[in-house]
């Protein structure tokens, strides 16, 4: 049998963190429950996300029971846990940022400001927004202790994302090697947290700069 780590729990993370703190995946691999000799619950659960984009509302039993280690009897409980979804749903006004346009949206007063701050986004695992918080950076200031603020607020939160973004008007879009080292520890911090870090941006009155390729 196909077997998943310790990071592959998603029970454990629902039970200290939230059923929102998960993402698409992790919610299938609880119903699923295990792997099988032919896959790891985790592969399984990536492969129904695939027929589910593919197929979106047209989902069925058959299609569901293509994916290799999927038989009729968890092909059903999905089924009937959407069929139960679509019976009770739920009425969220949340912002779901899912697109790179909505996250960048999020940081446009950073073009205007006239000091330097630090903007931080939580999101569930559906990419909902949980919180904004801002963070006025002075050049004394410490990245641990812009780390500690953040992750901080990420536990409270129970957040399974997080988009960053530093700046000013007059931001330089040229990252110093404060800014490289403080992404850097942000992307540790988050592989400790099993946090997802979907952007880390410069931002100015100009444009933005993401430093994601320049660091991970």
């Amino acid at each position: 049998m196909a077997i998943d780590t310790i990071h592959d729990r998603p029970r454990e993370k629902l039970q200290k963190k939230g059923v929102a703190s998960l993402s698409n995946a992790e919610l299938l691999q609880i119903l699923i429950g295990s792997g099988t000799v032919q896959a790891s619950v985790s592969r399984i659960a990536r492969n129904v996300l695939k027929q589910l984009t593919k197929h979106g509302n047209a989902i069925s039993i058959d299609l569901l029971q293509e994916v290799t280690g999927l038989g009729p009897a968890r092909a059903s409980l999905i089924m009937a846990a959407f069929e139960l979804a679509s019976r009770y749903p739920v009425n969220s006004k949340q912002l779901t940022i899912d697109t790179n346009d909505k996250a960048r949206g999020l940081f446009v007063e950073l073009r205007f400001s006239t000091y330097r701050k630090l903007v931080y986004v939580t999101l569930d695992g559906a990419h909902r927004l949980i919180a904004k918080r801002t963070i006025k950076c002075r050049d004394t200031t410490h990245p641990s202790e812009l780390l500690r603020q953040v992750f901080s607020n990420v536990v409270t939160d129970h957040a399974a994302g997080l988009l960053i973004a530093i700046g000013s008007a007059k931001h330089s879009l040229d990252p110093s090697i404060y800014e490289l080292s403080l992404a850097k520890d942000v992307n540790g911090m988050a592989q400790l947290f099993v946090v997802t870090i979907h952007d880390l941006l410069l931002v100015n009155k100009d444009g933005e700069l993401s430093l994601r390729s320049e660091t991970w």
